[in-house]
């Protein structure tokens, strides 16, 4: 493999790297251009590596060397990187897109190295369409307004649920996850909840109306809206 092939393969991963890189730029996620173009560079050649590696220290005669060895690494060392971008903000969870696209993109890093152009192209292409199409598609259609993250202070009352329940319901919202811890002293409750709108209907957006409704229940001492 000679200097400009290495070459190509490397500055091809960069531009497909850093064209998914520019997707989550544009999001405003903390891994964006730089992070998936060396990410990219990096899997590209290490899996070049891997393929030199295989035909120059081959052992004449016996069972030829095994060029995804190495490069197989990248697949389980990239959860770590991915790992970095997820974050845990109450009850929700964000982040795993980015993640994903990182993992992609040591496998379009990869097909560079190894020479697989057509694969890396392909990829890409689809990566590109699943993020910027297919996220558009999925606000639009599937969740078109974003869940809610509700941390309630409530004084324990066997009606309290059912009455959270049918003021949300009448907002235009289902709730999604209930975590509740009680404190037995004082008979409160402290309650953390993910809300989403109810698919047909015009939800409520207001931060300040809907604390407004669900404080008009007469347990609920306290509302914080995530």
């Amino acid at each position: 493999m000679g200097v400009s092939t290495v070459f190509f393969r490397l500055l091809l991963a960069l531009i497909l790297g850093g064209a998914i890189g520019i997707e989550r730029e544009i999001r405003g996620q903390p891994a964006g251009f730089r992070t998936h173009a060396i990410l990219s560079i990096g899997s590209a050649l290490i899996s070049i590596i891997s393929v030199l590696a295989a035909l120059n220290f081959g052992v004449a005669g016996k069972a030829a060397a095994d060029p995804m060895r190495i490069a197989a690494q990248i697949v389980s060392g990239i959860g770590f990187l991915g790992a970095g971008a997820i974050l845990r903000i109450g009850a929700s969870v964000k982040g795993l897109t980015t993640a994903a696209s990182l993992w992609a993109t040591a496998g379009v890093g990869m097909a560079c190295g190894m020479g697989i152009y057509s694969g890396a192209f392909i990829a890409t292409g689809l990566i590109l369409v699943t993020l910027f199409l297919l996220g558009k598609l999925e606000k639009t259609y599937l969740f078109t307004k974003p869940k809610r993250t509700l941390l309630i202070e409530a004084r324990e009352d066997p009606s309290l649920m059912g009455h959270i329940e049918e003021t949300l319901d009448t907002m235009g919202y289902t709730m999604d996850f209930v975590e509740l811890e009680r404190e037995q002293t004082s008979g409160m409750v402290e309650m953390q909840m993910v809300i989403r709108p109810k698919p047909g209907f015009v939800a409520e957006e207001d931060k300040t109306v809907i604390a407004k409704r669900l404080l008009s229940i007469p347990e609920i001492k306290n509302v914080e809206i995530r």
